[in-house]
């Protein structure tokens, strides 16, 4: 069986020559199709709608491999601490997830194993339990229901709320992660608001910039501000803390001003604020330079050392930030 892999998880693996930056955390495996997924997100080069590279996945490379191969590879690397499998809308891909599934098994690979994926029944969603899967990522991507019609999901936003809920009741809240992406035409009060409603969902939030991709029919919407982006950051991160957020916040029109008081404390406390800015999503999973170029700007740092070695423009981004504050 033929899979794709992320060209940064078959470099730490030894399968091709390319020199790593950033090393990731989690094997990233994706089920191959040659025309990509059925689906219509307009940002996604995997979408039927698109014309990029269905090697991509936002400005990722994920070449093909056989699955025999990656997965012997995976068994003997000790550093990874995670597989990921993402998914695509085809005919057959929640059989070919479940081959997946029994062949890591069947290589005796102990390793948590995270899925992303569209809605399915509960009763697929047990067989996936029980085949080791313990971390369900649902790809929302949208913050609204009405931009959910814009950026053209699969079914609709009730629909996915009814699986998001399903997927509570086998996983458990702490284990359901919602994939959010910020920068596809929402205000920053509609954003900051859809965080708070999941939070109350009891589920976490995976956060990612937009990341315009070339061949896509948003290929030319502009990427967001990375001062604004890291507003929503400190936002979130304070409701994974079970802060009280709206104490720190100004809702003008739909602009948010965040507090002097709490940029002040970020700033003078950054080392405390670290994971603010780290790749949020399920245990062990930092997607290097999934939203960014290895150049930069850096919307996501894949580790803590990363960000040390960028923490000067991290700081004028956040000065920026209180400027904002008058």
């Amino acid at each position: 069986m033929r899979v794709r892999a992320s060209l940064g998880t078959l470099a730490l693996l030894g399968l091709i020559n390319v020199e790593l930056v950033e090393k990731p955390t989690t094997a990233y495996i994706l089920l191959h199709s040659e025309s990509g997924c059925m689906g219509e997100c307009v940002f996604c080069p995997q979408s039927r709608l698109s014309k990029s590279d269905k090697a991509l996945v936002s400005r990722v490379s994920w070449p093909e491999v056989e699955m025999e191969s990656l997965l012997n590879s995976i068994k003997k690397n000790s550093t990874l601490k995670r597989i990921c499998i993402q998914t695509v809308i085809k005919d057959g891909f929640q059989n070919d997830v479940l081959e997946i599934l029994n062949s890591i098994r069947g290589e005796g690979i102990r390793k948590p194993i995270s899925l992303s994926i569209t809605p399915v029944s509960k009763e697929y969603l047990l067989q996936l339990k029980d085949l080791g899967v313990n971390a369900l990522g649902v790809g929302f991507d949208a913050s609204t229901p009405k931009l959910f019609k814009i950026i053209r999901k699969p079914y609709s936003w009730d629909y996915y709320l009814k699986f998001l809920k399903e997927s509570v009741d086998v996983f458990g809240s702490n284990n359901v992660y919602v994939h959010l992406i910020y920068g596809l035409g929402e205000s920053d009060v509609e954003f900051f608001n859809s965080m708070k409603y999941f939070k109350d969902l009891g589920v976490k939030i995976a956060l990612f910039s937009f990341t315009p991709v070339r061949g896509t029919p948003a290929e030319n919407w502009g990427r967001p501000g990375i001062v604004s982006y890291r507003k929503i950051q400190i936002l979130k991160y304070l409701m994974d803390l079970e802060v009280k957020v709206d104490d720190y916040v100004k809702v003008e029109g739909d602009k948010l001003v965040l507090s002097r008081e709490l940029l002040t404390e970020v700033l003078d406390n950054i080392s405390r604020f670290y994971d603010a800015f780290i790749t949020s999503g399920c245990p062990n999973c930092n997607r290097p330079f999934y939203n960014e170029s290895v150049r930069g700007p850096y919307y996501n740092y894949p580790s803590k050392d990363f960000l040390l070695k960028n923490e000067e423009s991290l700081m004028n981004e956040l000065k920026e930030l209180l400027r904002e504050c008058g």
